[in-house]
């Protein structure tokens, strides 16, 4: 007994519980931060104020903890009054007491460098002055760069997490892209599926507001492999959240909006309203973008009701914005405009110049088309220098755009020219760039695009200049752009129809067996699951026992030549439709009512004629598997099933042809059709629920998944 105590106490002091204890807190900061500050906040006696090291010992003793065990709830507690999830009054003042307090009772390089993070988490949710929080992030990570223990390891994982993301925020990129992927590599170090997840879920989120849909698809694919070896709710709503919006920008509006409801709910259980807001916003989004704007801005709304009692004032500004758009393409410009406004104000108010250069624009964009040029041209001069002062190429070009004509309809006609220069010149920089980094025909169209809107507008300073030659420039405008455009739809149409063909190429070749070139197992699936009035009355797997191996006896070759000859014979024998499993094996879809004894008769007939020295062994499933037409069992369901029966066939030997069909009675329910399919059909045969037929003696039948669990149960007691 004092053997194992001393073991037990060894192994919690030990570096590995060490190290687990700290990536448990840092998952629950994660998962479920208001769980963890109420513990916290029950676990010490606060306020704590110490004017030096030896008045923060003597505060620990008194609390009943070492100085590293009340300094690390110290730095726990700080950070989570910068969680968003906190709504504890001054939490922003209490931070900053607590890293005054830090400042002084900080004696190691891992103090300097947590509390150089906090302050830069401070600052970007505080005063969103992103590129100085980076600043600190930065010093935060070269202050403990060789250090390789856990806090060391973890705190560098959580700064690379939110440099990645503060540098996405302001379009820079490529640091982004750097930090995200020192991030991930961080979390293979810690070798820890809940980090590598988050992770691999971050470089998502990159790519899919890059627009890289392709990648984007396939970090959140890992990330959600690894999530699913996990029970933590919050990472698999937000995976659910993230693959919406990937969805959502492939367009793929029935599985965004799948993915968006599920993540609703689940966040709605662990009451995450701001979390729930994105849903809705993702919702609200994809509604949008198929022109249904009443059907947006209710849940535009409804996440602005969320936003609202979370306090959230930065995404409460963005719904303003949203909705704003919303009512503008409705057709209801002067409640747009006054969304707009307000969400501008709240922008300004914060200094959040990454969003308000989209606000202005927006707004410019509303008045001009209401004709209220002094409007338009005031967003639109103070979207310009903040897009300029980001570098962002494309709003300063839009933000122009807008400004010109403001200017033209205020008869400012010389400051319209200056800007009307302004914005040839700079496009044509745009222009340049996108000609040096690619040269495919979608980058042409745009280039060309492009330079039909500067002709436009060389035309229109013209005007202003010359009335003479107006209609003659007018005319050879118009000619241009309906070349252009023509040029364009045809090229388009080109495009189109290529990719058509290639997708109903590989659609074809997708239900093939890769072999032989026959219809197979996918194109089974597709039958079967097609919503068809004619559907099948029954489906069976039939196996050509002696003959499953004959692709290695015989070569690929001759075998696929014999299966295609067989394929044709079988399919023969009934109305309906013969696939190729593999080799050796086929599974048809009968379309007539027919027995499984004379089904199996017919395809001992057509055998023998071509190739048929084999037994044959046939798993018979009649069709529908439940009488209860509102229960929907999927095509692979009523493969596995039909499996299941086959394998039955199989273990009544091969002296003669077997076969054996399953039936579910009346009152079986549907749970004996769900993973893992063979136990709880067995199970269901054991109960009575499912009936069984064959041609051979019932009692001879070994159920594969039973005789299994027996070995397996069977093992465990030897």
């Amino acid at each position: 007994m004092r053997t194992i105590l001393i073991a037990i106490i060894l192994f919690l002091f030990s570096p590995l519980a060490y190290a687990q204890d700290h990536k448990i807190i840092e998952i629950k900061l994660r998962e479920a931060p208001l769980q963890l500050y109420q513990e916290v906040i029950a676990s010490v006696s606060l306020p704590i104020q110490a004017k030096s090291s030896a008045e923060f010992s003597q505060i620990s003793s008194e609390q009943g903890y070492t100085v590293e065990e009340l300094k690390q709830k110290v730095q726990l507690l700080a950070r989570l009054y910068l969680d968003t999830s906190i709504k504890e009054k001054q939490k922003y003042t209490k931070a900053e007491s607590l890293f005054q307090l830090l400042e002084i009772i900080g004696t190691t390089t891992y103090d300097e460098a947590y509390l150089q993070m906090l302050k830069g988490r401070h600052i970007a949710r505080k005063t969103r002055d992103y590129k100085k929080a980076i600043l600190l992030y930065e010093q935060s990570i070269n202050t403990i760069l060789p250090e390789q223990g856990i806090k060391s390891q973890l705190l560098k994982l959580l700064s690379y997490d939110h440099l990645g993301n503060l540098n996405r925020i302001i379009r820079q990129d490529k640091p982004a892209l750097v930090y995200l992927t020192q991030y991930r590599e961080m979390a293979y170090q810690l070798r820890d599926d809940y980090f590598i997840a988050q992770a691999e879920a971050s470089l998502g989120s990159y790519y899919n507001k890059r627009n890289q849909l392709t990648d984007a698809v396939q970090h959140y694919s890992e990330a959600l492999r690894l999530s699913n070896r996990q029970d933590r709710p919050f990472l698999k709503a937000d995976l659910q959240l993230q693959l919406a919006r990937v969805y959502r920008d492939l367009e793929f509006w029935d599985d965004a909006l799948q993915y968006a409801h599920e993540a609703a709910q689940a966040f709605e259980k662990l009451e995450k309203n701001g979390y729930r807001s994105s849903c809705m916003t993702v919702i609200a989004m994809v509604y949008a973008n198929q022109g249904d704007w009443n059907q947006a801005i209710d849940y535009y709304l409804n996440a602005q009701q969320l936003d609202i009692q979370n306090q959230n004032i930065t995404a409460q500004a963005l719904n303003f914005h949203n909705l704003g758009e919303a009512y503008f393409n409705s057709g209801n410009s002067v409640t747009a405009l006054d969304f707009l406004l307000k969400s501008n104000a709240l922008f300004v108010e914060r200094k959040s110049k990454h969003y308000q250069v989209y606000s202005d624009l927006l707004i410019a964009q509303v008045a001009v088309t209401d004709k209220n040029w002094q409007q338009a041209n005031k967003h639109a001069t103070s979207a310009h220098s903040i897009a300029e002062s980001l570098s962002l190429r494309q709003e300063q070009i839009e933000a122009l755009g807008y400004s010109a004509k403001a200017l033209r309809g205020l008869k400012r006609y010389d400051s319209a020219f200056d800007v009307t220069d302004k914005l040839v010149a700079l496009s044509q920089m745009e222009q340049e760039k996108v000609a040096t980094k690619q040269s495919y025909t979608p980058s042409i169209l745009a280039e060309q695009k492009l330079r039909l809107k500067l002709n436009q507008l060389k035309t229109e300073q013209t005007q202003l200049n010359t009335q003479l030659e107006r209609s003659r420039i007018i005319l050879i405008t118009v000619m241009i752009a309906a070349i252009l455009i023509s040029l364009f739809s045809f090229n388009q149409w080109r495009m189109r129809e290529i990719l058509s063909t290639d997708l109903a190429l590989a659609n074809e070749t997708n239900g093939l067996e890769p072999v032989s070139g026959l219809p197979g197992y996918r194109r089974f699936i597709e039958e079967l699951g097609e919503n068809r009035t004619n559907k099948p009355q029954a489906i069976a797997l039939i196996s050509l026992t002696e003959q499953t191996n004959d692709d290695i006896k015989q070569g690929l070759e001759d075998n696929s030549i014999i299966n295609k000859i067989q394929l044709e014979a079988i399919s023969h024998c009934f109305s309906g439709k013969a696939f190729l499993v593999r080799p050796g094996l086929f599974v048809i879809s009968v379309k007539e009512p027919i027995q499984a004894g004379l089904l199996l008769e017919k395809c001992r007939v057509a055998i023998d004629k071509v190739y048929g020295n084999t037994s044959i062994h046939m798993g018979y499933l009649p069709m529908p598997l439940l009488t209860d037409p509102q229960i929907k069992l999927t095509p692979e369901i009523h493969f596995g099933a039909a499996q299941m029966t086959l394998a039955a066939a199989l273990s009544l030997g091969k002296d003669k042809d077997y076969f054996v069909t399953l039936k579910a009675l009346n009152f079986a329910p549907s749970a004996i059709f769900s993973p893992p399919l063979y136990l709880h059909l067995e199970k269901g045969i054991v109960r009575g629920l499912l009936k069984v037929e064959t041609n051979g003696d019932k009692k001879q039948i070994l159920w594969p998944k039973w005789e299994s669990e027996k070995k397996f149960q069977h093992s465990e007691i030897n």
